[in-house]
């Protein structure tokens, strides 16, 4: 084989791809400016389309998405991720401060810790989306979804709960849900990865789930 047939640069150093700073840069101001449109679109979002902006999912979407900007540097992705959560809160806290919602110091520790965890986690999957190892993507792939799961089945909870009166109802539930489910079966390339996704999605949504549970008991301790 000539080496004209050689594979190329592999992807994450592709001339295309963003430069660290770059990255870093574009992450942490993506988050900042996610948190201020979240802290506005709470007061003009209303009933089902109020769950986009009082949810996580649409908060570890960007995350993903920016180590999707990484292009298979993972490692980069995952210090990426943690910029974006962190500037998410920040950037919702210091807006909502602004706008006359003051918030408590525990309310920030407590989402910075769980940004530690789903930011390097979401941006990592996104990085690793187009690995070369089937496993690896499908692992990417059905991660993507856990949280959208996790969120729509604790919509139907909120729903059915006749001691609840909150929540946004079951059309967010149902959207929530069949959207983290599309996810991975989207973005996997072939039925057996589809599955293997699937199965990640499982698992990844219950971690989930265990992990707003946490979440919820820390808020009331």
């Amino acid at each position: 084989m000539s080496t004209t047939d050689r594979p190329t640069q592999t992807q994450a150093h592709s001339p295309a791809a963003l430069r660290p700073w770059h990255l870093l840069a574009l992450a942490g101001s993506a988050g900042l400016a996610g948190g201020a449109l979240t802290s506005f679109g709470q007061s003009a979002l209303m009933g089902g389309w109020h769950a986009l902006v009082n949810s996580a999912a649409p908060w570890v979407t960007i995350a993903f998405l920016i180590g999707l900007c990484a292009r298979g540097r993972w490692r980069l992705a995952a210090i990426a991720g943690v910029l974006s959560q962190v500037g998410l809160v920040f950037g919702y806290y210091a807006t909502s401060e602004l706008r006359g919602y003051p918030a408590g110091m525990a309310a920030v520790v407590i989402w910075v810790l769980a940004g530690l965890v789903a930011g390097p986690a979401y941006a990592a999957a996104g990085a690793l989306l187009r690995h070369h190892r089937q496993l690896i993507r499908a692992a990417a792939a059905g991660l993507t979804g856990t949280v959208w799961v996790m969120e729509g089945l604790r919509f139907f909870s909120l729903a059915t709960d006749a001691n609840s009166n909150s929540g946004p109802g079951t059309t967010a539930a149902w959207c929530y849900t069949v959207f983290g489910v599309f996810l991975p079966l989207a973005l996997s390339r072939s039925l057996r990865e589809r599955c293997y996704a699937l199965l990640v999605l499982v698992v990844g949504a219950g971690v989930a789930v265990g992990i707003s549970l946490l979440i919820d008991m820390a808020f009331t301790i």
